[in-house]
């Protein structure tokens, strides 16, 4: 210890010294082994190979799954029902806007806000689809949303035709 520790030390009196030196002596002895624990022998040849057998195998395993992913044919998947209500109002038809009136709920809102700023926009200025639209911008206003304006629609569009599977 140094000469500062030492003066504090001296100042704390003769009980922290003998703890001290308690302490400081746990520190030098070594540990000994149990009698009853028994020191395993060395490992043999066939133990070794063991894990690489192992590692091999799960290599190997994991190498045909990766191929069998990337061997499979790239022909375009058709978009699956659940997700075709976030992109049918980008080229809105009569039959997509129809569907779209289908799938808004009571509350005038499809879901997420999200979806509904999305399809309320794709229905305005649809003579057919006045009500449907009038309740979508009811429920909006109610939570302090607006439709998204023609340009927005449009560049969410763009922005979805960029990640569509090409044929």
């Amino acid at each position: 210890m140094n000469a500062d520790l030492e003066a504090t030390l001296n100042e704390l009196g003769p009980d922290c010294r003998a703890v001290v030196g308690r302490l400081r002596a746990a520190a030098t002895v070594a540990p000994r082994r149990p009698a009853h624990v028994r020191v395993l022998p060395p490992l043999t040849r066939r133990a070794v190979w063991l894990p690489r057998v192992g590692s091999l195998a799960a290599a190997s395993l994991f190498a045909a799954i990766a191929l069998s992913i990337f061997l499979q044919p790239s022909a375009p998947a058709a978009i699956p029902a659940s997700a075709r209500i976030y992109t049918i109002a980008y080229a809105p038809n009569e039959a997509a806007l129809q569907e779209i009136v289908a799938s808004q709920r009571a509350d005038g809102s499809w879901g997420s806000d999200f979806l509904t700023r999305q399809n309320a926009a794709a229905l305005r200025g649809v003579a057919a689809a006045r009500v449907p639209y009038l309740r979508a911008v009811r429920y909006l206003k109610s939570r302090g949303l607006d439709p998204l304006t023609d340009a927005e629609l449009r560049a969410r569009g763009d922005r979805a035709a960029q990640y569509r599977p090409r044929g």
